[in-house]
């Protein structure tokens, strides 16, 4: 009977040691339950970061969600195309004040454009040779054309003989 108890001491002991830690586990300390807090805070930031990854996203935040999230790669597109347009907008490179504010915004600064001078000097050879190129290339064309219709009509008439 001395064994029956000590076994089931023991048991009870085992018992005691494997739950009281899980028991207490579960009821944090009002500091934990605040660093708990703070944290989720954080990460609630995070998730409403439009400029995260997709691949941060699903790490900081989970599944749910993540499909709207823009990928690396397009958030780097993203930035390239706004180095690009504040360029623009910086060296005012835009052809026309409506386009420039399109891109630039309405508040922006508006620069002044020049139009380009329409100036002559002269004959233009390259032109003259561009179009004696082209008209050339057409008469040849339109002689071979007529050429080839002039000769197809005389050889497929052949005469037949009367009986």
């Amino acid at each position: 009977m001395n064994l029956v108890r000590t076994i089931f001491f023991l048991a009870a002991v085992a018992v005691a040691v494997a739950v009281v830690p899980v028991a207490t586990a579960g009821t944090p300390t009002p500091a934990e339950l605040k660093a708990l807090e703070i944290r989720g805070q954080a990460l609630n930031q995070q998730c409403d970061n439009p400029t995260l990854s997709r691949e941060a996203f699903l790490a900081l935040c989970g599944n749910a969600g993540a499909q709207n999230q823009p990928t690396r790669a397009e958030l780097e597109a993203l930035e390239i195309r706004g180095q690009a347009l504040s360029h623009l907008c910086d060296g005012g490179n835009v052809a026309s004040t409506v386009g420039y504010r399109a891109l630039c915004g309405e508040s922006a600064r508006v620069a002044t454009f020049a139009a380009p001078e329409a100036r002559s000097s002269g004959f233009h050879w390259d032109d003259f040779g561009i179009g004696a190129g082209a008209m050339l290339g057409l008469v040849l064309l339109l002689g071979g054309i007529a050429t080839a219709v002039h000769y197809s009509r005389r050889g497929s008439v052949q005469a037949r003989t009367v009986s």
